[in-house]
């Protein structure tokens, strides 16, 4: 005699037991549930859908809904751990939303389009580090969230405050006597490198006597070196640097040590990312501090209000500033 087959459990089990229409089942579980059930009844409806097992048909709840269910997230590079840490965030979040995510390294002079047919393989986009321009040439008319870039046309976007983070790297110089400053700005045509630009200029301003200098690198290291290395040797040399990456500050590492110079003692070096290796370096990097897990979890919940038609507010991430072994006090000979 054939084995029994266990029973499936069916939304109308699940509204059985709640006490509640199989509607109101499909609106809480399709998470479509706000301004229609009350978040009590909603809590009540998915703790019992969990208790008796009950798992929807995502499939066949997007097919109704004319979706994929996935969203692909586009980063300049798939090297920077930055990067990673912005995708963890994001797959967690989307995970709990029944959203798969890919990822695409988008390299300004990539094709805008990776996919034949977007609306066929996608349901939207998470832009990171990447041009406006860029992503609207992406998106054929998709929806997306901009991570990490403020929109020119006032679309909504979640970014940090670099403002706020370079502020405190530049008063942390300028309290130890700092007062010649490069900044080694990365070259790439993106708005929060840009903006580094911008809040380092700003920064360096409000304090007497300070003096900054700026120079562009790449993002290969052993070029960077190179260039850094051809700035460094200029007179006067500053005695600190901050950088726009923590990358390129090991880069800057290395520049200093082609010529001898010690860090910190000879000269003064700030990243931004606070990325793992920086706690490794010898002498550990102080560093900005880039919220990117929170980054990408704000971008999946600011992508469903966009897809769903929702109105979505812009969010400014704090950033923090870590102080580590990479600065202190300029040398006699190069303080002011």
């Amino acid at each position: 005699m054939a084995a029994e087959q266990p029973h499936k459990v069916t939304a109308m089990d699940v509204a059985r037991a709640a006490g509640v229409s199989q509607s109101t089942v499909s609106l809480v579980m399709n998470d479509r549930w706000r301004g229609r059930v009350g978040q009590v009844a909603a809590d009540q409806i998915r703790s019992i859908a969990e208790e008796l097992g009950y798992r929807p048909n995502i499939t066949a709840r997007n097919l109704r809904r004319g979706l994929t269910g996935s969203i692909a997230l586009a980063v300049p590079t798939l090297t920077n751990p930055f990067f990673g840490a912005v995708y963890g965030g994001a797959a967690r979040a989307g995970e709990a939303h029944d959203l798969g995510l890919v990822v695409f390294p988008m390299a300004s002079d990539d094709d805008p389009n990776p996919f034949r047919s977007p609306h066929q393989a996608i349901d939207g986009l998470l832009i990171c580090s990447l041009s406006e321009h860029m992503a609207r040439a992406m998106s054929s008319g998709l929806p997306f969230a901009l991570l990490d870039t403020a929109s020119e046309s006032g679309m909504p976007s979640v970014t940090f405050d670099l403002d706020d983070g370079v502020a405190h790297a530049i008063a942390h110089l300028y309290a130890l006597g700092h007062q010649r400053v490069l900044h080694v700005r990365a070259d790439r045509d993106a708005w929060t490198f840009h903006w580094r630009s911008t809040a380092f200029h700003t920064a360096v301003r409000r304090h007497p006597g300070m003096v900054a200098t700026e120079m562009l690198c790449s993002f290969s290291l052993p070029e960077a070196r190179d260039t850094i290395v051809t700035e460094l040797n200029r007179h006067p040399r500053p005695s600190a640097v901050l950088c726009d990456d923590d990358n390129i500050a090991v880069a800057v590492y290395a520049a200093a040590a082609r010529l001898g110079l010690a860090v910190p003692n000879d000269l003064s070096v700030i990243g931004i990312n606070d990325l793992p290796i920086a706690v490794l370096m010898t002498p550990a990097l102080t560093t900005i501090a880039l919220p990117g897990q929170e980054l990408g979890r704000l971008g999946i919940q600011m992508f469903l209000k966009l897809r769903d038609g929702q109105t979505a507010e812009s969010v400014t991430l704090p950033t923090s500033l870590r102080i580590r072994e990479s600065t202190a006090p300029p040398r006699p000979e190069t303080a002011p």
